[in-house]
């Protein structure tokens, strides 16, 4: 057997009648010899060119090693003739620090309630086509946090899955008004005009986005303005599933 060594890894090898050359390439990639390593055999060095025509023996030692750069001895030296010194070669820097004091409030942005008066549905028969009514479904306040940007509404249907059971098609029109009643421009276009300034949710888009461009703090009430919608032939209505669930997120925009 031969002994084969690599730094801390070690091992014996039946590599008797093989060449120096055979051992380095067998042991290369598992002990991660690189190929600048110098062997010595039973602690004799073998020139690079002999490693082909040096045959082992059982019981010898095969050991690979790399010596050190001449820079790592020049760091060295530089260490040590700082520390002599006494920092002849060292440098010095002036500096200060500073704090930003950012204000907080103990308020999110906006709040988002549902409003308080109880919101009326409709009445919802099998295969027939009505009017969903109006009704107040949100409110939307800045004030409180005094939040003075522009915002994103968006209403979602929370439900669609139970209420595809009972409609074939359900439209609902979502407007937003300020706290002294004028309508927002939801669109972003820069024009109100009272009629076409609302956002249609149906059951097909699920979801939609209203912008507003705040010109100060206000309260906004969101409201289905009007809709209308068509109930199935069957319509299956049980357990609530005729009510539509609505969210309301506000987002900075």
């Amino acid at each position: 057997m031969v002994e084969i060594k690599y730094g801390e890894q070690y091992e014996t090898a039946d590599l008797a009648g093989k060449s120096v050359s055979e051992a380095r390439n067998q042991f290369k990639a598992e002990f991660g010899i690189p190929d600048k390593a110098k062997v010595r055999l039973n602690g004799k060095k073998v020139n690079g060119s002999l490693e082909t025509e040096t045959c082992l023996c059982d019981d010898d030692k095969v050991s690979f090693a790399t010596s050190r750069g001449k820079g790592a001895f020049m760091v060295g030296a530089l260490l040590l003739a700082l520390a002599a010194t006494g920092g002849v070669f060292a440098f010095g820097y002036i500096t200060d620090s500073t704090t930003i004091n950012v204000g907080t409030i103990d308020e999110d942005f906006a709040k988002v309630s549902a409003n308080n008066t109880t919101v009326t549905g409709w009445d919802a028969y099998g295969f027939y086509k009505g009017t969903t009514g109006n009704a107040t479904l949100f409110n939307v306040d800045t004030i409180s946090s005094g939040y003075p940007g522009n915002l994103t509404l968006t209403v979602s249907i929370g439900n669609g899955d139970e209420l595809v059971n009972v409609y074939r098609v359900l439209a609902m029109k979502i407007e937003v008004l300020a706290d002294n009643g004028s309508n927002v421009d939801i669109n972003g276009d820069g024009s109100v005009n009272g009629k076409d300034d609302f956002a249609l949710l149906t059951l097909r888009n699920g979801a939609v986005d209203m912008f507003i461009t705040q010109d100060e703090p206000r309260i906004y009430h969101v409201n289905l303005k009007s809709g209308f919608y068509i109930t199935n032939v069957k319509a299956g209505i049980t357990g609530g599933y005729e009510d539509p669930l609505l969210f309301c997120e506000v987002s900075q925009r």
